[in-house]
């Protein structure tokens, strides 16, 4: 996963959830991480939504200048979210029968779990300018129409953006709390079938 993702195994996992889940075996070990996959999702969106990390704090607000620019674009859309997208949105797990990954496969989500610095590298386009509008603005066309004034080549230099962490993977209490009743679950009816 080139993203970001939190890996609870029987050796990270808390040592509650270690003892309990090590009384179930192959398959139902599998199904049991499964449903805590599937639980996470859920709650990883949830506070996705809310715009906290997994410790309930908000995340870090957008640069002034960003934010400028994006309650122009997109007004009222969250932090995390642009063009109706959401990191969340490529959430995904993977349940072994030792092991339960949570990740994204987005190449930015790292960078917005950790913070981090991007370099943005220089290029250049050519622009087209449209014919003066009637209170003499010149405005954007597209090249090679019919209302092309003139074209021109800009050139943006190089720059780095950092981005601070905003943490969205990883697991609350109340997501220890759950996983453990869901643990508890998979154990009594494990149980029950003997």
């Amino acid at each position: 996963m080139a993203g970001a993702r939190v890996e609870i195994t029987r050796n990270t996992a808390s040592p509650k959830l270690k003892r309990l889940a090590a009384r179930l075996h192959g398959e139902g070990r599998q199904l049991l991480f499964a449903d805590m996959g599937e639980y996470l999702l859920r709650s990883t969106r949830e506070r996705a939504a809310k715009q906290i990390d997994p410790d309930g704090n908000k995340w870090r607000a957008l640069s002034p200048g960003y934010a400028k620019w994006k309650a122009k674009k997109r007004p009222g859309v969250p932090i995390l979210k642009f063009d109706f997208h959401m990191l969340g949105d490529q959430l995904s797990y993977e349940a072994g029968q030792d092991e339960l990954l949570v990740g994204t496969n987005a190449p930015y989500g790292a960078i917005h779990q950790f913070g981090g610095t991007v370099h943005r590298a220089a290029h250049s386009r050519k622009l087209a300018f449209g014919k003066d509008k009637p209170n003499r603005m010149k405005v954007f066309a597209r090249a090679g129409s019919k209302d092309v004034d003139h074209e021109q080549w800009a050139t943006v230099d190089a720059y780095d953006v950092t981005l601070p962490a905003r943490p969205w993977l990883g697991l609350s209490q109340e997501d220890d709390t759950e996983l453990l009743a869901i643990v508890v679950d998979h154990l009594g009816e494990a149980l029950d079938g003997d």
